[in-house]
């Protein structure tokens, strides 16, 4: 399958989802009452995004939140967190292993998927039709569209072109295709050789996957899609011997939490606590219901 093919499938994915998000913003829009709009102007909206001055400020901004973001975890941020964690170094302890199996199961229908997804998590196939999304939004007035590529290439240039990069240059892990054994770390350095560890193309494709799936995340079949072609993505880097499967999940994860938490920063709906509280006059009880927006 040719690079034609590849450009004209993304094309087709995004412009899928802004006349399909078009179609659907008209129609919800149509059907609220004065009273549901009102409501839902007061929950918060998605924050407007612009290519200006502001929006490239937010890559520093957004990237010392999300640096500095483990000192307000929850619970379950933590419990998220050591998921990631606990099942990376359960994989490595395993990478040879898979990655042996993998080489010796691979064949051409492999091959030829992994040709298909592999372009997914490079830049030089993906972001000129992104370019091409936001100029359809910019020219038809769709302020989705614009947004949607704004926050892709943001999620991408933190988790990809950033914090991947940071990782890799830290740890120079061996690729499998040098041969060497699954833990060989050569450590902190400046060149350009075994940087294995974690994936660019994992974490490019699931920042590209995760920002779609969550703007678009009201159409069906978008979010599955996204998501599939991501993964298949990620598992292509194991069966062209390029990635270790540590590497690719690792990097998916990364892809994903960095995306998660870009479109988390510029939307504007606050968070409610609700508090129940028992009332009573001394004849008659009652349940007050007290909200925090935070």
């Amino acid at each position: 399958m040719g690079t034609r093919t590849v450009k004209i499938w993304l094309i087709a994915l995004l412009l899928t989802a802004a006349f399909a998000g078009t179609s659907l913003a008209q129609s919800d829009e149509t059907e609220l009452s004065d009273d549901v709009r009102e409501i839902k102007k007061d929950q918060g909206e998605p924050q407007e995004v612009s290519l200006n001055w502001d929006y490239f400020k937010g890559y520093v901004l957004d990237t010392k939140s999300i640096l500095t973001s483990p000192l307000h975890w929850g619970k379950w941020d933590w419990v998220k967190a050591s998921l990631v964690v606990g099942t990376t170094a359960g994989l490595y302890a395993y990478d040879q292993e898979i990655q042996d199996w993998v080489q010796r199961e691979r064949n051409d229908t492999s091959d030829n998927i992994a040709e298909f997804a592999e372009p997914f998590g490079n830049g030089l196939y993906t972001l000129p039709p992104l370019a091409v999304f936001y100029l359809y939004g910019h020219f038809f007035k769709y302020e989705k569209a614009k947004r949607t590529t704004l926050l892709t290439f943001e999620s991408i240039a933190l988790s990809a072109g950033i914090f991947t990069q940071v990782i890799k240059f830290t740890a120079h892990r061996h690729r499998p295709k040098t041969g060497d054994p699954y833990d060989t770390w050569d450590g902190p350095s400046f060149s350009t050789s075994h940087l294995s560890f974690c994936s660019g193309h994992s974490s490019f494709a699931f920042a590209l996957a995760t920002t779609i799936a969550s703007e678009y995340k009201n159409i069906v079949f978008i979010p599955p899609l996204a998501y599939g072609i991501a993964t298949l993505t990620a598992l292509s880097r194991v069966n062209d011997n390029y990635h270790w499967a540590s590497d690719v999940f690792f990097g998916s994860a990364l892809g994903y939490f960095t995306a998660k938490a870009v479109v988390r920063l510029h939307s504007s709906k606050k968070d409610i606590d609700l508090t129940i509280i028992p009332v009573t006059d001394g004849k008659d009880t009652a349940l007050t219901v007290i909200s925090y927006r935070f």
